[in-house]
């Protein structure tokens, strides 16, 4: 019995120390990151000191370092008018590998690295859709221009200092405000609702639209015929192929439990309504990237997380299925039938907030599979578009397929001065 004690003793004794020494570990760790991260923002706090404003360099960034979101279509723009800028573009090691998505015009840069800190320190303006240019605090010049287009519309979710639990991102948000110049609003409610009463209290709103919108409204057959080629070559699809896009958005707990679509009742239920042969494109939110790889792919159901850009799967979705992501608002300036699949409804209005209630919506509002097939059996397309009508005049909408060029005649009359 004593020999037992003595073994009990020392593995708890053992445990212990071993934990002792794990958290010894963790606060070094924690130490050594928090003293590397003081030594390179004093760094770059004496680097930018060092190059000169090249007048007509513009860097670009996004959230997922890809060729995207309104930093896209802006540079698109830029390109398109012929303007002699040097365009710069931060990316990843995976988007190095991956420069064919980029335009020959755009010179790319390694995000983190000297030419990165180099590039930001001498450009002109910053074209964001994040807090990207904040997240490694950069200092900026009182000549330089910080243009924030964000990368929601006429979302839903809360992103005040309450609605938010990640400390870094609030803190990155806050100081976000102190830099930016010009913030690029598509709406009356984003403008007054979601800048105005978060970090931008004072800062310049540029009332345009949003850039990524422009192809929702006014492409061409021509544009959207070679979207559609490009995103039915990506995934192997046939040219008649319906294509339903679903793309929820993240919960700050990484789990996917909500994601619980029934894909054959959907693909089913809108093949009795709508007729023709149903694909459904998944794409899940890039902090959960990497889940969307356990998918149950049976020839009906694509992984579309990595497609790069979500607008031309927009663009030529026949229909749009989220939970609360921002997406949903743009896709309803193509009038095309979209839908809410909300599974926990209730827990996520309570944790993260929304800016009005899911009903005040267009879509027709599912907390379950069975809901969401009633919808959609029952869906009426003119009762369905008059909503989206009233929806974007309450809200003030101003997406009529020019946001890209406004931003841009703003961006020459900068550098001209």
């Amino acid at each position: 019995m004593g020999l037992i004690k003595k073994i009990v003793k020392s593995f708890v004794e053992g445990m212990f120390l071993r934990k002792c020494k794990l958290k010894i570990l963790k606060l070094l760790d924690i130490g050594i990151r928090n003293l590397d991260e003081g030594i390179g923002i004093l760094v770059r706090k004496i680097f930018y000191f060092i190059p000169e404003i090249e007048p007509k360099k513009i860097v670009f960034m996004t959230y997922k370092n890809d060729y995207t979101c309104n930093p896209k279509y802006i540079a698109e723009e830029l390109i398109r008018q012929g303007l002699d800028y040097d365009l710069v573009w931060a990316v990843d090691k995976n988007s190095l590998k991956k420069k064919e998505q980029f335009p020959n015009q755009i010179r790319l840069v390694k995000r983190g690295s000297f030419e990165f800190f180099y590039e930001i320190a001498s450009a002109k303006i910053w074209v964001d859709n994040a807090l990207n240019f904040i997240w490694k605090p950069c200092p900026k010049k009182k000549e330089q221009i910080y243009l924030q287009t964000w990368h929601g519309s006429l979302g839903i979710k809360r992103i005040g200092e309450t609605d938010v639990k990640n400390k870094r991102w609030l803190w990155s948000a806050k100081y976000c405000n102190q830099l930016t110049n010009y913030c690029i609003s598509n709406s009356n409610f984003e403008s007054n609702e979601v800048y105005r009463t978060t970090y931008w209290e004072k800062t310049p709103i540029l009332l345009y639209g949003h850039a990524r919108n422009d192809i929702l409204v006014n492409a061409s057959p021509k544009v959207i015929s070679e979207v559609k080629e490009k995103v039915v070559q990506f995934f192997g699809l046939n040219e008649n192929d319906k294509i339903v896009l679903y793309a929820p958005t993240f919960r700050d707990g990484d789990t996917i439990d909500c994601y619980n679509l029934d894909y054959c009742a959907l693909i089913e239920a809108l093949e009795k309504k709508f007729g023709g042969n149903w694909k459904v494109l998944s794409r899940f939110h890039f902090k959960n990237a990497k889940k969307g790889n356990n998918l149950n792919l049976d020839g009906q159901v694509y992984n579309a997380t990595t497609y790069l850009d979500i607008q031309e799967l927009i663009l030529v979705a026949d229909i749009g299925i989220t939970d609360y992501s921002s997406w949903i608002y743009d896709f309803m300036l193509t009038r095309k039938p979209g839908f809410i699949f909300a599974l926990d409804r209730e827990l996520y209005e309570n944790e993260r907030g929304f800016y009005y209630s899911l009903d005040e919506t267009p879509f027709p509002v599912a907390e379950n599979n069975q809901e969401l097939i009633e919808k959609i059996l029952n869906f009426n397309i003119k009762n369905y578009v008059d909503d989206v009508e009233r929806f974007l005049q309450d809200k003030g909408s101003v997406d009529d397929g020019h946001a890209s060029e406004r931003i841009v005649e703003k961006i020459k009359t900068i550098i001209e001065q």
